[in-house]
């Protein structure tokens, strides 16, 4: 029996997927594999993730909040924008309460709804 740690299999009513948490970061970070939903409540200044290789969590979705009135950036240029196919760093404007949700095609990590 093989199975990921925290995976619902699909016959027992889950999804399949593994569960991700909430997590709240008040400094740059690092996305972490369980990471799903972040809130950002770092003060005083821009902040910066680091995402994983897109081509290593295709299908991968995170969604991002604010609740600082700071920028949220990628630490590379892999966030295509919603209204573009270009990739370059940013995520949250400077502003309470804006989200992101962004989903790895395998190339980049693509904002599909803000």
């Amino acid at each position: 029996n093989s199975r990921a740690a925290g995976v619902l299999p699909v016959a027992n009513g889950g999804t399949g997927m593994a569960a991700t948490t909430v997590v709240t970061k008040a400094a740059d970070f690092t996305l972490g594999d369980s990471e799903g939903w972040i809130i950002n409540n770092k003060s005083g200044s821009t902040c910066t993730v680091t995402l994983p290789a897109a081509s290593s969590w295709g299908g991968r979705s995170v969604t991002f909040k604010n609740l600082q009135a700071q920028t949220l950036v990628s630490a590379s240029s892999n966030v295509a924008p919603i209204g573009s196919a270009t990739p370059g760093t940013a995520i949250l404007p400077a502003s309470v309460g804006a989200w992101a949700t962004l989903v790895s095609d395998g190339t980049n990590w693509v904002v599909m709804a803000s």
